[in-house]
């Protein structure tokens, strides 16, 4: 049970013009037999009626009431006041006769005593005779008069009994801890926003240098829902008790949720302290305290990082948070002071359950990553490759954590996904784009009716428009090859010697490699880099590579080396083998470039062996050689010639008999026709229409009705 702030003892101190609000926390060796006797108190009342509870007894044993009843939620977390189950001490056979009546609860209970009185003596019982009502409708329920008292109060919380809900009995030091938490808590749920500075000197031990300690803290942020804004602090400074106030600069990362990349400027290099900012949708649900939890369990969670071992070093990572109270701000200061109270291993644990799933600021980011990595498996993304979770960029004063970073070959694009409607935030986000003035590549997704907002920076990035809270995947593939076409420049930078020569001495470069190699991603950049390794071999004079699908970059002499193995294979099988067999390898020997090719690759190579393909049907073909299918056209004819005698000696007539093996697909489509006139209108009528013919069994004139002429 969380604690209210009215509940936490506090002090407060001004010092500067500021109001300094800290709350009481207990230090290890503070009031210990006095929380082992309090816990002692609970031990003793198991089992007993709330009623009989000494409510005063907690406050006379701590001497500070405040500090008592905080203590006392604390224990809820151990104990717990619960009443009896239903039918409580109720015999079977009365229990069974309430459950035949519908009575099954005290609310029910109270219920039907109400519709009893309300019959017998409208809805009042006299004080003379309340205990022989009483006693006349117990028997009409068939309980005893003992048994309905008991129920009629069953879930009063006077009747509860104290039950201990865990297995142990914490100790006083276990109940400090739990309440120095509750308490600092109680104050940061009532927190608009919380401020840390985090020092060039936390990355000691952190194996990633600032960066990686900034992109952590974003995580944690984003994992539980909590907006964010990161900025150098400034030079400026007044004091603020044991911390420096600074001004700083214009904020520009806001909210992220993207992938690892290596930054344009590393944040060590500026040797300058941030300031993470941590604040909660304001615009959108108003009071601090509706969105404080989530900003608690933040700030402890970073508490819980900050504490690890080796992860940041000792005063790298100090802040304070912006408490309201009556509704005037108060200043409350997060310190190793504070830490050291906290118990490390609790927070340490809860950061660590913070760390195990995939988190995204919103549904529409998770549909995005979700689409683009299917099309990613499919190899329908151009190359491009979407990551979450990249390192914070600086550039100048800027800070920037984008929300995803796509890359392909050396170019590595940013996209920011402005999703949140409301005008503040658009506001924002737009002056943040301004102060970058295109200094990185980035597409900007934006909804539609955001144009009014964001319209004019359309001159500086390319935006991907989108509606009904779907971003498109493929959309968002088309923008990035529209906009950051560097096709030119990838192929001005091959050496295509270099690759005819490998090609050359290889024989073949399998598709993904080749891909890389060429640093062509989509069909036609493959044809046109194909084109100009082609040109490079006529200007030396050398045989040019060709493009198989399926196989990749291929000489044509290994080409032509595997095309005389399939031959070889065919032949062996006696002229004829299923087209999908010609991937499969010798029993005993190891897959070969053909294994799992398509029908279509298979099909090319058996054209350039000179071999045939013939379709039984659309999921049936085989290779043959031209040989083969001469002797079997031969044979064919033969039968059929030998079938029409057969028919002929029976009077069958030929025309009618003959049977076609022709294999599909059939050039003509067979129709019925009948001997009936059949007369249809005519658009367009030819020359002859009027003209009659005198045959015999022959149409008649196609004319048009009267009233169509």
């Amino acid at each position: 049970m969380r604690l209210a702030l009215a509940d936490v003892p506090k002090s407060f101190t001004r010092r500067d013009g500021r109001v300094y609000l800290a709350p009481r926390l207990l230090r290890p060796r503070d009031l210990r037999d006095e929380l082992a006797a309090l816990i002692a108190l609970y031990e003793a009342w198991l089992g007993q009626r709330r009623a009989d509870f000494p409510d005063d007894r907690p406050a006379e044993l701590i001497g500070d009431y405040r500090l008592a009843r905080s203590l006392s939620i604390c224990l809820g977390d151990w104990y717990s006041w619960q009443g009896a189950t239903w039918p409580a001490t109720a015999s079977e056979a009365e229990a069974a006769a309430l459950a035949q009546r519908g009575v099954t609860s005290p609310t029910a209970l109270r219920l039907a005593l109400y519709d009893f009185a309300q019959a017998s003596s409208g809805g009042y019982l006299p004080g003379a005779e309340r205990e022989a009502r009483l006693d006349e409708f117990a028997a009409s329920l068939g309980v005893a008069r003992a048994t309905l008292d008991t129920l009629l109060a069953l879930d009063d919380l006077r009747e509860a009994r104290l039950r201990r809900i865990t297995e142990m009995p914490p100790d006083a030091a276990e109940l400090a801890a739990r309440y120095n938490q509750r308490a600092v808590e109680a104050l940061l749920t009532s927190a608009s926003q919380v401020e840390w500075r985090v020092t060039p000197e936390a990355a000691r031990g952190s194996g990633g240098g600032l960066g990686a300690v900034i992109k952590r803290i974003c995580f944690l942020a984003r994992r539980i829902g909590v907006n964010y804004e990161v900025a150098f602090e400034s030079v400026e400074h007044v004091a603020r008790g044991d911390l420096e106030e600074r001004r700083p600069l214009a904020r520009v990362a806001e909210r992220p949720a993207a992938y690892i990349q290596p930054a344009p400027r590393s944040l060590d290099a500026a040797a300058i302290p941030l300031i993470v900012t941590l604040y909660g949708p304001q615009e959108l649900v108003g009071a601090p305290n509706q969105y404080g939890e989530r900003l608690a369990r933040l700030c402890r969670a970073l508490l819980g990082y900050r504490r690890a071992a080796g992860t940041i070093a000792d005063g790298g990572m100090s802040g304070w948070a912006t408490v309201y109270l009556r509704g005037n701000p108060f200043t409350f200061t997060l310190d190793d002071r504070l830490l050291r109270l906290l118990r490390a291993e609790t927070l340490e644990a809860e950061t660590a359950a913070l760390s195990d799933d995939l988190a995204f600021d919103s549904q529409l980011e998770r549909q995005l990553y979700e689409d683009f990595t299917a099309l990613e498996r499919a190899g329908e993304t151009a190359g491009w490759r979407l990551e979450r979770e990249p390192e914070p960029l600086l550039f100048g004063e800027t800070i920037l954590v984008p929300d995803f970073a796509l890359t392909r070959d050396q170019r590595r694009v940013y996209l920011e996904v402005a999703g949140y409607w409301r005008p503040g935030y658009r506001e924002r986000k737009a002056r943040k784009l301004l102060a970058l003035d295109g200094a990185i590549p980035l597409v900007v997704a934006a909804p539609e009716d955001a144009r009014a907002a964001f319209g004019a920076l359309e001159r500086r990035y390319p935006f991907l428009w989108y509606r009904d809270e779907t971003l498109s995947a493929p959309a968002l593939v088309t923008t990035l090859l529209r906009a950051y076409d560097d096709y030119p420049a990838r192929l001005a930078a091959l050496d295509l010697a270099a690759l005819l020569g490998e090609v050359e001495r290889r024989g073949r470069i399998a598709p993904l490699e080749a891909q890389a190699a060429l640093h062509s991603f989509t069909r036609g950049e493959l044809a046109r880099t194909v084109g100009a390794l082609a040109a490079q071999a006529a200007r030396e004079g050398a045989p040019a590579p060709e493009w198989v699908e399926g196989l990749g970059l291929c000489a044509p002499r290994w080409l032509d080396a595997l095309a005389e193995q399939a031959r070889a294979r065919v032949e062996a099988a006696g002229g004829r083998l299923p087209l999908a067999a010609l991937g499969d390898s010798a029993a005993g020997e190891p897959a070969g470039p053909l294994a799992g090719q398509s029908e279509a690759t298979l099909a090319a190579l058996a054209g350039r062996a000179g071999l045939l393909v013939a379709r039984a049907s659309l999921f049936a073909a085989e290779v043959m050689t031209a040989e083969r299918a001469q002797a079997d056209a031969e044979a064919e004819a033969a039968a059929e010639a030998a079938g029409s005698h057969l028919f002929a000696a029976h009077g069958v007539a030929q025309r009618g008999a003959r049977i076609s093996r022709r294999t599909q697909p059939r050039t003509g489509v067979r129709r019925k026709t009948s001997g009936a006139v059949w007369n249809a209108p005519m658009i367009f009528p030819s020359a002859s229409a009027s003209d009659e013919s005198s045959d015999e069994g022959s149409a008649a004139p196609l004319t048009a009705p009267e009233d169509e002429r």
